[in-house]
């Protein structure tokens, strides 16, 4: 009598495979206020500049090992396309270090505020910049999360700061990278060899003032200081494979899980005061990205019914 037939078992095909990666970096990002909130001891600059360094040395090694130089040495060699680069590597770091500002100093909420605010800007900047059309709903999002800013100012006496910076910093690096030529592994590579000779200068005027944390710590704040390099490169790697084989509408959706996930550590790990007044500035802040991503994802069904 034969065997029944037992079917195989099947392996994620590429597009479960490419969802998974970017789920998995925008959890690894999300993530990023327990790693910073260790090093709260430190100061912002130096693990900025940590952050930088570490990261060269590790893109520098990956580009290698995926024979990238090819496309990075001839860029390297003209001034006038590095100009592109070394614009978007001082946004970034001042992104980067905005956000372990945010962190270390307690104001995590208001930092994951900003990252949930910063499609809503990037939509603005392209009707801005690029002369993109607003629809309707674009419009009435962008509305309701300025209603969100200005209650704030209204209640608490000043604007989100830290918010509106992580949100602007990050959208003018989105636009300027959408001029640039280099995928995203080389050219943060190169936006980290640009902007390493000021890292470098930081810490060694902060090692000639005894000021320089690494030099003092134990092993084990070393080791997290240099882990700095893994944590801000493997998160990339994942979410570029997971873009480059996703629907834009889909990447955007699984974006929101990086603020989310800061919104809940800096809540319930944390324990940052959520106020009523914070609840009302998020809520509108919340209600204009559902506007914002059932638009998108309506203009995405449409677009695939045009081109079908």
């Amino acid at each position: 009598m034969s065997s029944p037939h037992v079917p195989q078992r099947q392996g994620l095909d590429q597009t479960q495979l490419a969802t998974l990666a970017a789920v998995i970096a925008c959890i690894s990002w999300g993530m990023f206020g327990l790693y910073f909130k260790i090093l709260d001891q430190v100061s912002p600059l130096e693990i900025l500049s940590h952050r930088i360094l570490w990261s060269v040395g590790l893109l520098a090694i990956l580009i290698t090992a995926l024979n990238k130089w090819p496309e990075i040495i001839p860029i390297l060699r003209s001034p006038k396309r590095l100009a592109i680069y070394a614009l978007s590597a001082l946004l970034i770091s001042v992104n980067w270090g905005m956000y372990i500002y945010a962190v270390t100093s307690g104001q995590a909420l208001e930092a994951s505020m900003g990252y949930f605010i910063m499609p809503l800007v990037a939509v603005m900047l392209g009707g801005i910049f690029f002369a993109e059309r607003f629809s309707k709903p674009q419009l009435a999002a962008i509305a309701l999360a300025v209603v969100g800013v200005i209650y704030q100012v209204v209640f608490y006496g000043s604007p989100p700061w830290i918010a509106l910076c992580l949100a602007f910093s990050f959208g003018f690096y989105g636009m300027i990278r959408k001029k640039a030529e280099a995928d995203a592994i080389s050219g943060l590579f190169l936006e980290t060899l640009l902007i390493s000779p000021l890292a470098l200068g930081f810490m060694a005027y902060a090692a000639h003032q005894g000021e320089l944390f690494y030099l003092t710590a134990n092993w084990d704040f070393k080791a997290l200081l240099m882990f700095a390099g893994v944590v801000t490169t493997f998160p990339l790697v994942l979410f570029a494979y997971g873009a480059r084989h996703l629907r834009y509408s889909t990447v955007g959706i699984i974006q929101y899980i990086n603020p989310s996930a800061q919104f809940l550590i800096a809540v319930f790990i944390f324990g940052e005061a959520f106020t009523l007044h914070t609840l009302i500035t998020f809520a509108c802040i919340w209600a204009a990205l559902l506007l914002y991503s059932q638009n998108s994802y309506a203009q995405s069904r449409r677009n695939k019914r045009a081109n079908s």
